[in-house]
C-alpha cells in the first residue's frame, strides 16, 4: 500500500532549509558580514572557536536594529531590503530573502546584542528556532549590532560529523573574511580565534586595496600587482576594478580568483576559465596568478537569485562582458609585457591590413626590400575563443586527392575559341605596367608574368555623377559586415558550381556567395579607379589582319545569334559612345563608321592585377553593354557601365564534373581540373586579399553570407556532452 502525501512539520522544513543555507560556519559568517556592511558598518570584528562550531561572534559599528523589529529578527522571509519581487532587478543590497538569521537560529543558539544610535542603551536577545526567547533586556553597548553564535549544528548531528576538522573550518572563515576585505573598501575587518593574544588577520579601515591585499595574500602577490580597470561600458552597463599579478608573479600553487559582481562574492566559472586563459599565454607552464575583479553590472541584468547561497549569479550578455573583461586583461598584460615580441608573415601587400582593428598602420621592417608590417596588435588567447592561424601549417584541402589527369592541346581556363592572345596595360597609381602573353596555353598559366614600366599619370575625376554614386556605396555600407571582411581569413571553395566558398572572421565560420561578392568588389574597384583603368588587349591568334582587336559582329552571331536588327543597333550606340568608353573605361573601339560590321573591340578594361576575367564572358558583355544601359543619362549610363564590368569580372560559374569519371572525355576532365585549380588559386591569391582591403560590403550583401559555426557554441555543447 502506498504511503499517503502529507505535509512536513514546520520544524522539518526549517531544517531542510537551514541545511540548503548554512552549508559550514563559514557561510553563516558570510551572511552575517554581507547583514553587516548593508547596515554601514565601518568595523567588523570576528571571534571563532572551534572552527565556529563553538563559538561564532560578529560585532559590528552599523545602524544596529531597531528594538521592534527584534520580535520578527530571525523569522523566515523577514527583511528590510525587499518589498516586492520586482525589486530584485534592482537590488543593491547583500541580502535580500530574509532566511540568514533565521536558517541560522534553528541550527545554533543565536544572541543578538544591539543598539541603534537613538537608543538610550543597547538590547539583547536570544533566539531558537526562528523565535524570540523572552523579551529584550537592556544592557550596556556601542551603537551597532553583536551576533554571537553558539553550538552550530547541534541538533544536525550528520551535518556535524560530516564537517572538517576545526582548524580547516577557521581557514575557510579567515579566506572568506579576506576576500571581503579586499573588496570592502573604508572597512575595517579582524578575526582572532579564542583564546590567542593575536589577530589571524587584521585589516584597518583606510589600507588601501594593496595594502589589503598584501595583508591577507601575503607580500610576494602584494609587490606583484598591475591595476586592472575597465571603463563603464554603455552597451552592457558594466565597468570593473580589480588587481591582478604582474608577469613576475611565480607561484606553483593555485590561488581561487577574488570575483566579486555588484560588490557580491560569487564564483563565475566562464570569467575564471577566460582569465586564466590569458594567463596562460604569459606564464610558464605551472605558475598560477593572482586576480582580484570586482564587476558592476546594470542591476536589471544580473540575476542573484540563483542559490541558496548566493555565491552563483547569471547576468545577460555574459559572453559579450567577459570577452570585454579578458581582452582588457590582455591589453594589461600587455602593456608590462616588455620582453615580448611577434613577427609577421612573409606575404607582403602594398596596403596592408591588421588582423583587427587599425588598418594600414605604418611598417617597420623590410622583406625583401619592401616593408611589411610588425604586428602590434594584442591577440587574443582565451582557449575557447582562439583564432589559430599559422600560414606555415598544411590546409584541409591539401588532403583532398586531385585526379593526375593531364590537360590536352586546349586544357585551360578561357574559351578556347577566342584562341586570344592578350597584352595587358596596368595603371596603378603612378605607374603602367605590361604584361605579354603569347598563346592559350600562356593565359591559362600567366601567374608569374615578366613587367615592364611604363610613366603615367593618375587622372582626377570631379564628375558629379562618380562622386554621388560613391556617396551612395558610402551610404549603402554595413559596418559590421564590412569589419568581418576586413579582418577575414579565407577558408576554401566549397561549391564553385554554386560560387559558395568559406571565411572565417574571429570565432565564427561563415559561408559566403562570392559572386555576390566579387560583383560588389568589382563595381567598387570601378567606381574608386574610374577614368585610370589599365587596359586588356584583345587580339586574334590567327588574324593576319594589322588591324587589333576582335570584330564584335562576329562575337555576337557566334554566341548569342541575335537578329540583324538588334545586331546593328548595339554596334551602333557602341560605336556612337567609343570615346567616352576609352577615355572613362579603357574600352577600344576600332572601325570604320561607314561598314559597323567591322567595329572591332580591341581592349577591355583591367581592374585586378593578376585576375584576368573570364573572356567567355566578352559576347554577353557586348549584348548588355549596348542592350541595358540607359545612354540617354549622365549617371545611370556611367552606372549602367560599371555594372557590365563589374558583371564581366565576376568568376565564372564551373559545372561540375567528376574527375574520376571516365566516361567523360579526358581533355574535358583536365579542363575541368585546370579551371578549378586556377579558380581556387586565383579566389585565395588576389581576389579575398583585395576584398579584404577594399570591399566595402552594402547591406544587401547580408543574404549572401551565412553563419555556419561559431567557436564559442561548439564549446558549450562539447561542455555538455
Amino acid at each position: 500500500m502506498s504511503s499517503r502525501i502529507k505535509a512536513l512539520d514546520e520544524s522539518v522544513v526549517n531544517k531542510i532549509a537551514a541545511g540548503e543555507i548554512i552549508v559550514g560556519p563559514v557561510n553563516a559568517l558570510k551572511e552575517m558580514m554581507e547583514n553587516s556592511i548593508d547596515a554601514g558598518a565601518t568595523s567588523i570584528d570576528i571571534l571563532v572557536r572551534d572552527g565556529g562550531l563553538k563559538v561564532l561572534q560578529l560585532t559590528d559599528n552599523g545602524s544596529g536594529i531597531d528594538k521592534n523589529d527584534l520580535p520578527i529578527l530571525c523569522e523566515r522571509f523577514t527583511t528590510s531590503k525587499l518589498t516586492a519581487f520586482e525589486d530584485l532587478s534592482s537590488i543593491q543590497t547583500y541580502g535580500f530573502r530574509g532566511e540568514a538569521l533565521a536558517s541560522i537560529s534553528h541550527i545554533a543558539r543565536v544572541t543578538v546584542t544591539t543598539k541603534t544610535q537613538s537608543d538610550a542603551c543597547a538590547w539583547k536577545v536570544s533566539y531558537a528556532a526562528g523565535k524570540m526567547l523572552g523579551e529584550p533586556k537592556p544592557t550596556a553597548g556601542k551603537d551597532g549590532t553583536a551576533i554571537l553564535v553558539e553550538d552550530l549544528f547541534y541538533n544536525v548531528h550528520s551535518r556535524l560529523r560530516a564537517l572538517r576538522s576545526p582548524n580547516e573550518e577557521l581557514a575557510k572563515i579567515l579566506d572568506c573574511v579576506g576576500r571581503y576585505a579586499i573588496n570592502a573598501f573604508q572597512i575595517g575587518f579582524s578575526c582572532k580565534k579564542f583564546g590567542d593574544s593575536q589577530f589571524a588577520l587584521s585589516v584597518k579601515a583606510n589600507s588601501t586595496t594593496r595594502e589589503r591585499i598584501r595583508a591577507i595574500f601575503g607580500r610576494v602577490v602584494g609587490e606583484n600587482l598591475v591595476e586592472l580597470n575597465l571603463a563603464e561600458n554603455p552597451q552592457f552597463g558594466v565597468s570593473a576594478h580589480g588587481q591582478v599579478s604582474n608577469l613576475n608573479f611565480v607561484s606553483k600553487k593555485a590561488i581561487t580568483p577574488v570575483l566579486f559582481i555588484n560588490n557580491r562574492l560569487v564564483t563565475c566559472d566562464p570569467l575564471r576559465r577566460a582569465l586564466n586563459q590569458v594567463y596562460g599565454s604569459y606564464l610558464a607552464k605551472g605558475n598560477k596568478p593572482f586576480i582580484f575583479l570586482s564587476l558592476s553590472i546594470r542591476p536589471d541584468l544580473v540575476d542573484v537569485n540563483v542559490h541558496p547561497t548566493k555565491r552563483e549569479v547569471r547576468f545577460l550578455h555574459d559572453d559579450e562582458i567577459v570577452e570585454l573583461v579578458a581582452s582588457r586583461l590582455e591589453d594589461a598584460l600587455a602593456s608590462v609585457d616588455t620582453s615580448r615580441s611577434f613577427t609577421t608573415t612573409s606575404i607582403y601587400t602594398p596596403n596592408p591590413v591588421s588582423i583587427r582593428e587599425g588598418l594600414g598602420q605604418p611598417h617597420s621592417h623590410l622583406i625583401n626590400n619592401m616593408p611589411v608590417s610588425s604586428v602590434t596588435n594584442k591577440i587574443k588567447r582565451q582557449e575557447n575563443k582562439m583564432v589559430r592561424i599559422d600560414s606555415s601549417q598544411n590546409k584541409i584541402t591539401n588532403y583532398l586527392k586531385t585526379a593526375e589527369i593531364h590537360p590536352g592541346p586546349s586544357g585551360n581556363a578561357f574559351d578556347s575559341q577566342l584562341g586570344q592572345a592578350v597584352s595587358v596595360n596596368l595603371s596603378p597609381d603612378s605607374t603602367t605596367q605590361t604584361q605579354e602573353i603569347e598563346s592559350n596555353d600562356s593565359v591559362a598559366n600567366a601567374r608569374d608574368p615578366v613587367y615592364s614600366v611604363l610613366r603615367s599619370e593618375w587622372s582626377d575625376v570631379n564628375l558629379a555623377s562618380v562622386k554621388t554614386l560613391r556617396k551612395m556605396v558610402d551610404d549603402d555600407t554595413s559596418k559590421e559586415l564590412t569589419n568581418a571582411f576586413a579582418n577575414l581569413t579565407y577558408v576554401g571553395v566549397v561549391d564553385e558550381q554554386r560560387r559558395l566558398a568559406t571565411i572565417q572572421h574571429e570565432l565564427r565560420l561563415y559561408l559566403v556567395d562570392y559572386g555576390s561578392i566579387c560583383y560588389n568588389l568589382f563595381y567598387q574597384i570601378g567606381l574608386t579607379d574610374f577614368a585610370n583603368f589599365g587596359k586588356i588587349y584583345l587580339e586574334l591568334e590567327a588574324s593576319l589582319s594589322a588591324d587589333k582587336g576582335i570584330v564584335i559582329q562576329d562575337l555576337l552571331i557566334q554566341t548569342l545569334n541575335p537578329g540583324g536588327n538588334l545586331v546593328a543597333s548595339l554596334l551602333q550606340k557602341i560605336w556612337d559612345m567609343k570615346e567616352m568608353l576609352d577615355e572613362y573605361f579603357s574600352i577600344e573601339i576600332h572601325g570604320n563608321s561607314n561598314d559597323l560590321r567591322s567595329i572591332r573591340i580591341a581592349s577591355v578594361p583591367l581592374l585586378l592585377k593578376g585576375y584576368m576575367p573570364p573572356l567567355s564572358k566578352l559576347p554577353y558583355f557586348l549584348y548588355r553593354l549596348g542592350n541595358k544601359v540607359d545612354w540617354s543619362d549622365e549617371m545611370p549610363c556611367l552606372h549602367g557601365i560599371l555594372q557590365q564590368i563589374a558583371l564581366l569580372y565576376v568568376p565564372e560559374v564551373i559545372e561540375r564534373i567528376d574527375p574520376e569519371d571516365e566516361s567523360v572525355e579526358s581533355e574535358e576532365r583536365a579542363a575541368y581540373v585546370a579551371k578549378v585549380d586556377l579558380m581556387t588559386a586565383t579566389l585565395e591569391q588576389t581576389i579575398f586579399p583585395c576584398i579584404k582591403k577594399r570591399l566595402l560590403v552594402p547591406k544587401s550583401l547580408k543574404s549572401s553570407v551565412i553563419e555556419v559555426a561559431n567557436l564559442p557554441g561548439l564549446y558549450k555543447v562539447f561542455e555538455r556532452c
